[in-house]
């Protein structure tokens, strides 16, 4: 099945925001569609409810026109009935009610226009009657006050049911706009809710990536050349990753080289070394003749250098088989107080001229390990000797053997050099066990060697499954301690 190609940052973002769009779009649509109904439902109110009051006032109003007609007719007569000509006025608000009438009363409910056709038959009624003597009866003024009456009833029970109506109309639209609050509200926090979650997805898809691409180029920048991890990311932080193992590939075969390098070095150096070695034993032993105390002397000078660099060579070599993943030549039922005590012997001569005490402490009986005693006493050696380098004259450098728990939970011999140096520097302390990483140590005088001390020693403890760890370092000194399983496993290889 082929892979899923990722996509470009770039077009993540675009998705996200088209997402967060969609979202802001769902949020207006809601908003539009409630106010659209609230102008729906003003709309309806003015045209329909409004436009029906408009016209039963006009048909009203007609009839109050009439009422009035006949008011002043009644007037004129009770002045001066001889000479009273009420009917042209009243004829003319009849014409007036009319045009009203056929107009609105379709609109008009039916208590309004039973009212006002009343006022019609009665306006034409004077009509029919000319003079002031209808005007006059006492039928007429009682039927007038009646109507009077029932069209006054009638329109402000109708003004009544209007007003009803506008406060259902409102309370609808007052529920409706604070529904559309609500679903305003709610789509507005679904929204904040996907903007938050997808501005978190995307930092993580890129962030997450790149911190990881960050800690494996510190892995590799520390000399550990294992294969990067897949990540999953927008395409640029593939290509980055692409990118990294490309360089990871190259600097592993550039540190094969050197290690190949450096193995070839010390294999071709260590024959010469040898015959030197012996040629100075030889010399020493006074097979050459005997020898003066100056030239004693100055013969110790150098088969010590000597010695020295044959533990280099040696040192080199031993970390070119480890770092290639060989296994430890492992002993069988090796004591390791003796193991120790040859390491500490090794290197009593330093101390006595430096005049640093080394003491050896024991704390019940060490079990016998299956261990490579030549590695680990170089190990131990070279703990030793930075100890004794670091120390001013009359410190004192404690080597303690110990059974315990190891770091890494498994039941192991405890081995801790301590000295009473000035303590490493926060600086030197992440690249201390680096190969050929040395720092000068000026309060001790200390020159600054190869830097394979602390890098051989932890190779020799991870190739026994063990490990070594700086325990503490400060102004009142240092100590290491190096652990060794008591129960070994299969030997694994050294990163």
């Amino acid at each position: 099945m082929r892979a899923k190609r990722p996509l470009r940052l770039a077009t993540r973002l675009a998705i996200d925001n088209a997402v967060l769009g969609g979202l802001l779009l769902v949020l207006f649509a809601v908003m539009l569609v409630g106010l659209l109904r609230m102008q729906a439902m003003m709309t309806e109110v003015r045209d329909t409810r409004l436009s029906t009051i408009d016209a039963e006032e006009a048909l009203h109003r007609a009839a109050w026109n009439i009422e009035v007609a006949l008011r002043h007719g009644e007037s004129a007569c009770e002045t001066d009935a001889a000479n009273a000509t009420p009917n042209p006025k009243i004829a003319a608000a009849l014409d007036n009610f009319a045009g009203v009438y056929e107009r609105t009363a379709p609109r008009a409910p039916a208590r309004l226009r039973a009212a006002v056709e009343r006022y019609r038959r009665l306006a034409e009624g004077a009509n029919e009657h000319p003079g002031c003597a209808f005007l006059l009866a006492r039928e007429t003024g009682s039927e007038r006050i009646a109507l009077d009456e029932e069209l006054t009833n009638a329109w402000i029970d109708r003004l009544h049911e209007l007003h009803t109506e506008i406060d259902v109309l409102e309370d609808e639209a007052r529920r409706m706009g604070t529904k559309t609050a609500a679903l305003g509200v709610g789509v507005g926090f679904l929204a904040l809710v996907a903007a938050a979650l997808v501005a978190r997805m995307t930092a993580r898809s890129v962030a997450a990536p790149i911190a990881l691409l960050a800690k494996e180029a510190m892995r590799l920048g520390e000399g550990d050349f294992s294969p990067l991890p897949h990540v999953e990311g927008p395409m640029e932080v593939e290509e980055l990753r692409r990118d990294l193992e490309r360089t990871r590939e190259r600097l592993a075969e550039l540190d094969q080289l050197k290690q190949q390098f450096i193995a070839n070095v010390s294999h071709e150096l260590r024959s010469p070394l040898g015959r030197v070695r012996e040629a100075l034993s030889l010399v020493a032993d006074g097979t050459c003749g005997p020898l003066t105390a100056k030239q004693t002397r100055v013969l110790s000078l150098a088969t010590r250098a000597c010695e020295r660099e044959v533990r280099i060579v040696d040192a080199l070599l031993d970390m070119s088989r480890l770092r290639a993943g060989l296994p430890a030549k492992r002993e069988s039922a090796c004591d390791v107080d003796r193991v120790i005590a040859a390491a500490v012997e090794d290197e009593a001569m330093e101390a006595q001229e430096r005049e640093v005490h080394v003491d050896v402490q024991s704390e019940g009986a060490a079990p016998m390990l299956d261990i490579d005693s030549a590695l680990v006493e170089r190990a131990v050696a070279n703990l030793v000797r930075n100890a004794v380098s670091v120390s001013r004259k009359g410190q004192r450098v404690t080597v303690r053997r110990s059974l315990g728990t190891g770091s890494s939970g498994a039941r192991s011999v405890c081995i801790e050099v301590v000295d009473e140096g000035p303590g490493m520097p926060e600086a030197v302390r992440a690249q201390a066990f680096r190969p050929f990483f040395a720092a000068n140590v000026a309060s001790a005088e200390r020159p600054g060697g190869i830097g394979l001390g602390l890098a051989f020693a932890r190779e020799v403890a991870r190739a026994h499954q063990g490990e070594l760890l700086l325990v503490e370092s400060s102004e009142r000194g240092t100590t290491m301690r190096l652990e060794l399983p008591v129960s070994n496993p299969t030997a694994r290889s050294a990163a």
